[in-house]
């Protein structure tokens, strides 16, 4: 099972499905033609992205290469220069001395250290990033027939994306603590997973000197794949040793071969892999933007990618954008999309998959890329928006929940539990519906003639959504048939004093 030569992988291209080994998929990659990587689960596929993308760009790199469009025995050798060994170990699944790498997995420094191993999962999907995560979301154990892909895929996803899971368990470097994430934003240009590797690997490339000279202190020629070296279970590498492109693995697991099924051990370390705890995630990931007020990389809570954040990361309020997420300087005015992503983690817990796709067209990329006043008015207008929407929640929209749960009570209790789980749901269904037709409301607001105008259009917007999560719950309320009709005029009529009270502009059908 060597990933270098053995056609493990199952991929699409434009003439059909294949199995292809990971050199021949690089350079299919390179020629357009990959259209879909079929084992690959949703939340594994960032992960993944990065990892090919890291690899070829170090390969690139020492080869003194620029362009990613290469044959297949490029790659296979570039690999095995990289990896500086006699064998293709650090590249095979499954290797029966324990001493030895095997993929994303390193040695034991003795057999007897090995012997501290003990059965960690039987499938891939166990061994995954997802110690306890919302089977509604991403399901846990669902492989039961295996293959080798299923394995190579859920190494990389642990390796690379885990935060701290208990004792001995450590998170990856590039991740603010052990319990933050590791968010994966871009600007995509053109279609295909082959374009956007290509285009990264380039970006990754131009931003190598930079990262060279930073203060982490990496070298040129330096570790790039941290599984090659024994690990004592106990020191972590330090910066100083390694590459730019340097591709991590932050436990100590490893395949066995037990009657003809693949097993994965684990073993608890007393330190992560790298010792790189006071960078607070901040290493020069090209895909992580940095939050300015606290200098840290950008973690992401439970919530998701909620438009403020969203919006703070476009108009670059509060952060500074990762390169990826910077237009290509030759392709400022072409329309692009903007995406982000990440498994939002808690403390032992996986807090659920979380992806966004915003297209942004050429009129509205050559002014929110170019600084200036067109600019400034755009991020001041959204602005506004998000704060009305806050305020259509919690001044109009609240009171009328709680007035109808607590059947038109005249003095409202918010305090009470089982009101309050109401509200919630009534709430995340509210911000939900305008948060999918926010943005593509503001790129509209270009062609508004005035400001003015393009407000009421949002006012009347999160109006009628406001309205419906609020007929929502009058179908849904759970109260007497006797007291309905009371509770639901009242709701009403509060909605309503409340809407005019605080949004006068929609009562006088004009700003």
């Amino acid at each position: 099972m060597n990933l270098l030569l053995d056609s493990l992988l199952r991929i699409e291209t434009l003439g059909g499905i294949r199995f292809t080994n990971l050199p021949a998929l690089l350079s299919t990659l390179g020629r357009g033609q990959v259209v879909s990587l079929l084992g690959l689960q949703r939340h594994q596929e960032e992960a993944f992205h990065v990892f090919l993308c890291y690899l070829a760009a170090a390969v690139l790199a020492r080869e003194g290469e620029k362009e990613p469009l290469q044959t297949e025995n490029f790659w296979r050798e570039g690999i095995r220069r990289l990896t500086g060994q006699n064998d293709d170990c650090a590249w095979t699944l499954v290797v029966e001395d324990p001493t030895k790498p095997a993929f994303m997995q390193p040695p034991a420094p003795t057999k007897e250290a090995f012997k501290k191993f003990k059965p960690k999962a039987v499938l891939p999907d166990a061994l995954d990033l997802l110690p306890t995560a919302k089977n509604h979301d991403v399901k846990s154990s669902r492989a039961r027939l295996p293959e080798p892909e299923d394995w190579i895929y859920a190494l990389i996803s642990l390796q690379t994306m885990s935060g701290q899971f208990g004792r001995g368990n450590y998170g990856i470097a590039r991740m603010n603590g052990g319990y933050g994430s590791r968010p994966v934003v871009s600007l995509l240009y053109d279609p295909g997973l082959g374009a956007r590797w290509a285009r990264e690997v380039k970006v990754l490339l131009s931003y190598r000197p930079k990262l060279l000279v930073g203060p982490w202190g990496y070298k040129e020629n330096g570790i790039v794949l941290t599984w090659l070296s024994p690990w004592d279970f106990k020191a972590g590498l330090s910066l100083g040793d390694l590459d730019p492109f340097f591709i991590e693995v932050s436990r100590a697991v490893r395949l066995v071969s037990q009657v003809g099924r693949i097993l994965a051990l684990g073993c608890p370390t007393e330190g992560p892999r790298l010792a790189a705890k006071e960078a607070k995630g901040l290493l020069g990931d090209p895909w992580i933007p940095v939050n300015r007020e606290k200098n840290t990389a950008l973690t992401i809570g439970a919530g998701g990618f909620i438009p403020q954040r969203l919006r703070d990361l476009l108009f670059e309020e509060g952060f500074e954008l990762s390169a990826m997420q910077k237009p290509d300087p030759s392709r400022k005015g072409e329309s692009c999309r903007f995406k982000a992503s990440v498994l939002v983690r808690g403390q032992g817990t996986t807090d659920g998959f979380h992806e966004v796709e915003i297209p942004i067209p050429s009129t509205v990329s050559s002014r929110l890329f170019s600084p200036g006043p067109e600019r400034d008015k755009l991020a001041e207008l959204s602005k506004t928006a998000i704060n009305d929407a806050g305020d259509m929640q919690q001044k109009v929209l609240k009171p009328a929940i709680f007035s109808l749960m607590e059947s038109g009570s005249a003095k409202l209790n918010f305090d009470r539990r089982e009101v309050s789980q109401w509200w919630r749901q009534a709430a995340e269904r509210f911000r939900t519906a305008w948060s999918d037709d926010f943005f593509s409301w503001l790129w509209r607001t270009i062609e508004h003639p005035d400001e003015e105008t393009a407000r009421y259009e949002w006012l009347s917007a999160i109006k009628d959504k406001a309205r419906r999560v609020m007929d929502d719950a009058v179908d849904r309320y759970p109260a007497r048939i006797g007291r309905r009709y009371k509770a639901r005029v009242q709701a009403d009529d509060l909605f309503n004093r409340c809407l005019y009270r605080h949004f006068q502009q929609l009562k006088e059908g004009r700003l």
